[in-house]
């Protein structure tokens, strides 16, 4: 496979070293109050009733039909859960609404329920802290406010657990109080996976975001682009919101054991998902699809059985990919298509399939 020339600036120090990047405008819910876990427990596939305060997990927030509204990273508090998702959210399967919001459709069937739920996507910035240094610069900047830091245990348990009333009070947050201190700048630090294991979301009100980055770059962080963003994202198999279209069901995206308790009580949507669940498959599988050179299809370039021509999926994202030396896009493939022996291409070009996240130390040969 033909290596990819040159990785996008900021690459390499997220995943060798320490990076900062811009993580756009969050979708950011709070729900706080005596009956916050219990009521958000019932929307989403995860199993909050379970977790530790100051801890978090993947979900999908389902429509009644069990198709996936969004997906996202909820932090549990001892007074309710901060809800993290990339923007913008994505719409309901009936495509009804481009200005859906997880707040409005919470709020839609809130009725007595002791909470309040409180938008706060358009007060704070958000920016990324990864890379393998990344805990270690803010153990020294950051942990004497022990209690800004929620940490969501990885798959498979690779992070290990923080102590101490992590999260502090949602409440507070819902008021627009950050809980504690980045670089001697009110924020909030949330531990998760958005770039990997080991990626922290540094939440500061818009006003202090210039104040902390020319901390960081005072201090020789480097900046990752959004090239290198998309390259980590897609390399470690998060779908974004273009990655997910109408109708998606949450077992097609891959997510099951990160994202899905197929133990916890009702929630809104899970008929279907337990109804997938016995049925033991899906019929389209998030994957990537690999090809030569760096440059090989954009969005919307079909994945085609090689020889026969049939269509098994879409291409939703795609760019270069430094870790396997070649391009790498993202989308939902039909399963049969995804088979042993059978040969893809993708804009005419020899393809095959990969699962992700993509291991370190893949390159540009089968994994």
């Amino acid at each position: 496979m033909a290596p990819v020339s040159n990785a996008p600036d900021g690459y390499h120090d997220l995943r060798d070293h320490l990076a900062w990047g811009d993580a756009g405008r969050r979708h950011m819910v709070v729900v706080a109050g005596e009956d916050a876990v219990r009521f958000v427990d019932g929307f989403c596939t995860a199993a909050l009733a379970t977790l530790a305060a100051g801890t978090g997990t993947e979900a999908f927030f389902p429509d009644a039909r069990g198709q996936v509204l969004l997906w996202a990273t909820v932090f549990k508090a001892a007074d309710g859960v901060w809800i993290d998702a990339d923007p913008p959210g994505m719409a309901p399967a009936d495509g009804a609404s481009e200005g859906w919001s997880l707040a409005a459709h919470l709020d839609r069937y809130h009725i007595r329920e002791r909470l309040e739920i409180v938008d706060g996507s358009d007060r704070h910035a958000a920016l990324f802290l990864a890379g393998p240094a990344a805990g270690a610069w803010l153990e020294r900047e950051a942990m004497p406010s022990v209690d800004v830091v929620a940490g969501l245990p990885g798959r498979g348990g690779s992070h290990p657990a923080l102590t101490a009333p992590l999260l502090g009070r949602v409440a507070d947050v819902a008021a627009g109080i950050l809980p504690g201190r980045c670089a001697g700048i009110p924020a909030a630090i949330l531990q998760g996976e958005w770039l990997g294991p080991g990626t922290y979301l540094v939440v500061v009100s818009r006003d202090d975001a210039p104040r902390l980055v020319e901390r960081w770059r005072g201090e020789g962080i480097v900046q990752a682009s959004a090239a290198a963003i998309d390259a980590v994202r897609r390399e470690e198999g998060r779908p974004s919101p273009r990655d997910v279209p109408p109708r998606t069901l949450p077992q097609e995206l891959d997510r099951d054991i990160a994202s899905i308790s197929f133990t916890k009580g009702c929630y809104l949507g899970q008929e279907t998902v337990a109804r997938l669940d016995a049925l033991g498959h899906v019929n389209r599988r998030f994957v990537g699809i690999v090809a030569d050179g760096d440059g090989a299809a954009g969005p919307g370039a079909t994945v085609t059985i090689r020889g026969g021509g049939e269509t098994i999926g879409t291409i939703t994202s795609g760019g270069p990919s430094p870790r396997l030396g070649g391009w790498l896009g993202l989308g939902l493939m039909r399963t049969q298509g995804l088979e042993a022996g059978v040969e893809l291409e993708v804009a005419g070009m020899p393809a095959r399939w990969v699962k992700l996240p993509l291991p370190r130390g893949t390159s540009g040969g089968k994994p």
